[in-house]
């Protein structure tokens, strides 16, 4: 069947639609040979319920709008183009990896990310990355080729989460500060956190991707390495959420209704959901620095994009500063540093209750869903730290954000959560919109996955006309269901 499948709410408030397929011969590629324990081949019926077991268990990550989707299996990824045609659009292959250096290393998170490039026709699988996590610790950063474009080992254990933080749009300027700078928030089993800053990791991949790079002055990014006060060797996820705001009236207003007078000074802030203890979750924030280190940036393979000479000057300038910093005395820690100690400011005890998963909101709003072991949903204001919504009955549900697109964008922003045990899609708003605006029975077996509004760079400031703007504006939040058959289904209110 080629035709588009549609699940509509009863009051017509949101629809799911089915408008995509991955091909059973890209999940054979992704998952394995036909054949079972003993060795026999597999009819078409045991094959199909093989291949369901291992989309369950498989990880997916998607790039802004959805163009293209990313897979990871034990130790393979691919990435793959979503066909907008009419009817049902099947996917294609664009590459396949399995760059596991150890026998025993596997996958353990994964984000497909959009790089901005400069010249809008050279937008296409040449601006999308796939970053990689792995058991050993290894983050390794692959172009949409499957070339190797950076590996590093921040901290040896497990990376369980990958997480661009972008700053605020140029109309919420007067909230930043002046040297907030988007990141990628790396978060690893043990809770430590490495923040790789954003635009020296931009400049070092556009080099690498432009062929140009000198090996013998090697690219180098800055990171910071972050140890929470914890006292449980686990965490079921973390998050940065930022400094706090810098504009005064806000800031005032702030200190009236914060649960806390160090996050409102805080410089950098976390929420944190350990694995045991007492603690539900917390909010762990400093007012101190952590100290930027260097990487290098392994260059590998021929690529086909490239930078304006403008970026690249700028690229190799930024670059060699930093080498020589590094070369001046300027320490780099081994991949064991512990990191600089972040303590915990406020703590959400609520015995037995442990939040299990955090999806942050587009950054303008400021929120955050937590999905908890009481089959909760906690909607957290991360400027005043209190829960400001919680919704019940969905016990082994998935939480993402949307945006919706006919009504005004400060309110239309949503909770979507799919409650697997009913099989249904449900929006909640927000705020004083808090309440079930749709529910949408789409069956089990589905898994939500939460879509970028921003690419790596996007926060750089160009200047066009004698102007100075923004590279992009965030695009609307979108999210979308993979189904254990290899359906995609998109959500829309």
């Amino acid at each position: 069947m080629n035709t588009r499948q549609q699940f509509l709410a009863k009051n017509g408030r949101a629809q799911v639609s089915v408008e995509g397929q991955i091909p059973v011969s890209l999940q054979r590629l992704l998952f394995g040979n036909d054949g079972s324990d003993d060795g026999k081949q597999l009819d078409a019926d045991r094959l199909a319920e093989r291949y369901q077991a291992c989309m369950k268990k498989a990880m997916c990550a998607m790039s802004i709008g959805g163009r293209y989707l990313a897979l990871a299996y034990e130790s393979r990824f691919m990435l793959l183009e979503w066909s907008q045609a009419e009817g049902l659009g099947e996917c294609q292959l664009v590459s396949l990896g399995n760059d596991a250096a150890m026998a025993d290393e596997t996958i353990t998170a994964l984000y497909c990310m959009d790089i901005y490039t400069p010249q809008p026709q050279r937008r296409g699988a040449g601006s999308v990355c796939v970053v990689v996590g792995y058991s050993s610790g290894y983050m390794r950063v692959f172009s949409a080729y499957g070339h190797l474009l950076t590996a590093h080992q921040f901290h040896p254990q497990p990376l369980i989460r990958i997480r661009l933080r972008m700053p605020l749009p140029d109309t919420s300027r007067q909230r930043m500060t002046a040297v907030e700078s988007e990141e990628m928030n790396l978060t690893f089993q043990d809770g430590t956190m490495v923040s790789v800053d954003g635009r020296s990791l931009y400049l070092a991949l556009r080099l690498c991707l432009s062929e140009a790079a000198d090996d013998s002055a090697g690219p180098m990014f800055q990171y910071k390495k972050w140890a929470f006060d914890l006292h449980t060797p686990r965490v079921s996820d973390a998050a940065s959420f930022g400094p706090a705001m810098r504009d005064p009236l806000a800031q005032l207003a702030k200190h009236e209704h914060t649960s806390s007078p160090h996050v409102a000074e805080a410089t950098a802030r976390f929420l944190v959901a350990p694995c045991h203890g007492e603690a539900a979750f917390g909010v762990f924030a400093t007012s101190e620095d952590a100290t930027a280190e260097a990487s290098a940036v392994v260059v590998a393979g021929k690529m086909a994009a490239r930078v304006t000479g403008a970026v690249l000057s700028m690229a190799k300038s930024y670059f060699r500063r930093s080498t020589a910093l590094s070369e001046s005395g300027q320490s780099t820690p081994s991949r064991t540093d512990a990191g600089t100690r972040v303590p915990c400011v406020l703590a959400v005890r609520d015995s037995p209750r442990k939040v299990l998963s955090i999806a942050l909101s587009p950054e303008p709003y400021a929120l955050a869903a937590l999905t908890d072991s009481l089959g909760r949903v906690m909607v957290v204001d991360l400027e005043s730290c209190e829960v400001v919504d919680m919704l019940k009955g969905l016990r082994g549900s998935q939480c993402a954000w949307m945006e919706g697109t006919e009504c005004d964008k400060a309110q239309c922003v949503y909770v979507v959560v799919y409650a697997a045990r009913r099989g249904a899609v449900e929006v909640y708003g927000v705020g004083a919109e808090g309440q079930l605006q749709a529910s949408v029975s789409v069956g089990q077996g589905w898994t939500l996955v939460q879509g970028p509004t921003q690419p790596l760079g996007g926060s750089l400031v160009v200047e066009t006309a004698g102007s100075e703007r923004r590279a992009t504006q965030p695009v609307p939040a979108t999210c979308v269901l993979l189904g254990d058959n290899g359906r995609i289904a998109r959500i829309s209110a």
